[in-house]
């Protein structure tokens, strides 16, 4: 997704850096040839099984070296800028008020889905190196036509490595773009927690930056304590109390008046929420023409994988297809991710006006009504992310994508069966 140097590294660096990045691409366009030209070769010859094997790598590489290209040469600026966005300005915790809630619940659950796929992305593509030196055959682990002897020595260990550096781009390509999708995800939800928590103590924050004494706060606790005890309040993070003496010696800008301490603490909620909605709108110009290549290639890979699995009947059969119950997996798994965690921040983004109305915004009325009806307004927009604005990533497209597949698996059967 980088390059190992920027502008101000030395040209020696930046020099390795390109001969890295072009021998990775050469080795991913030479496989996707290779595979295109094996078609070719045995287009027509009855062979179902194999065309629809070699169907499946050549799919594979073509997304693998699309993605390459679109992070690292179509939108490296874009990519550059979301990330730098979100490291500048989003929030650790939330403002502060009876309770609080941190980020750290959110970086968590990110560390933990991130290690989780990349792993399943590396062994479930790696596997396949593994069945060549298992059955000692001279075989390779992407059986495709090479318009030479192979099996020669020196030449089938650099065939070989060279097929090695190929699967570890297919792992880098399914983990680059769907996992830092993921993260992304997981941590803009980090920030709507942090919002909601900031939204329901906004009158405790303002009471602090008042200056109230503790039967004041101790009044205001009362009133807003009925809404501590709803459950599901936040995605990821857990929420903390504050004791009313570390309120009382919070430092802050003494405003007797009501109306500025409120204005103060509510433009922090509504700059955070702001950031938040641009985030989601530079993620989603980001990814929604990946996504909508991608939900065509998911509904394609998993309708060819289940049915050359279904059609495996050679010797080693239980090893092959372990190793495509593994791109079935792992493909159905990028798919999940995809969906789920855009149906994640599209739920968030409406909970907005309910984390206001957690509030004691009865108490001041007449005060706030103006800011809140305004806000909850703008709140009603609900954020989906979607696959080329065509699409809305949610678990129903989940759904609709699997049983798309296998539609077209049975189609597929018939034809086979016609044949």
């Amino acid at each position: 997704m980088f390059p190992f140097g920027d502008n101000q590294s030395s040209i020696l660096v930046r020099s390795f850096d390109l001969i890295y990045e072009a021998f990775n691409l050469i080795v991913s366009i030479h496989i996707a040839g290779l595979y295109i030209c094996t078609i070719y070769i045995n287009y027509g010859k009855g062979d179902l099984d194999f065309f629809v094997s070699c169907l499946i790598q050549t799919i594979i590489y073509m997304w693998t070296i699309s993605m390459k290209l679109y992070f690292r040469r179509i939108r490296p600026n874009l990519l550059n800028e979301i990330l730098q966005f979100m490291n500048e300005k989003y929030e650790l915790r939330s403002a502060p008020g009876f309770t609080y809630v941190t980020m750290s619940g959110a970086l968590k659950q990110s560390n933990m889905w991130i290690k989780s796929y990349v792993y399943c992305c590396y062994v479930g593509t790696i596997f396949w190196l593994i069945l060549p030196i298992a059955y000692r055959d001279n075989s390779l682990p992407l059986a495709c036509w090479y318009p030479f002897d192979y099996t020669q020595p020196i030449v089938y260990e650099l065939v070989f490595l060279l097929q090695a550096v190929g699967q570890i781009q297919v792992a880098a390509a399914f983990a680059s773009s769907s996992g830092a999708h993921m993260v992304l995800a997981i941590l803009i939800s980090g920030q709507f927690d942090v919002l909601f928590c900031s939204l329901k103590n906004v009158l405790a924050t303002t009471y602090i930056q008042m200056g109230a004494n503790r039967a004041e706060l101790n009044k205001l606790l009362e009133a807003q304590s009925i809404t501590n005890a709803d459950t599901d309040q936040y995605s990821y993070s857990v929420e903390n109390h504050t004791p009313l003496e570390e309120l009382l010696a919070t430092p802050s800008k003494i405003c007797p008046n009501f109306q500025i301490a409120f204005k103060m603490s509510f433009k922090r909620c509504l700059q955070h929420h702001r950031y938040i909605i641009k985030a989601l709108q530079k993620m989603e110009k980001f990814y929604n023409p990946i996504w909508f290549v991608k939900i065509g290639e998911v509904t394609f890979l998993m309708c060819l994988v289940a049915f050359v699995s279904t059609k495996s009947s050679q010797d080693n059969s239980v090893m092959r297809m372990v190793s495509l119950g593994q791109y079935l997996l792992l493909v159905l798994y990028e798919l999940f991710i995809i969906c789920y965690f855009a149906e994640v921040i599209y739920q968030n983004s409406q909970q907005c006006g309910a984390a206001l109305w957690r509030s004691p915004w009865h108490l001041h009325i007449w005060e706030v009504r103006s800011d809140y009806l305004f806000f909850l307004l703008n709140a009603q927009r609900k954020f989906q992310l979607t696959a080329g604005k065509i699409y809305n990533l949610n678990v129903d497209r989940f759904r609709g994508t699997i049983t798309t597949a296998f539609s077209f698996l049975t189609l597929l059967q018939k034809l086979d069966a016609r044949g």
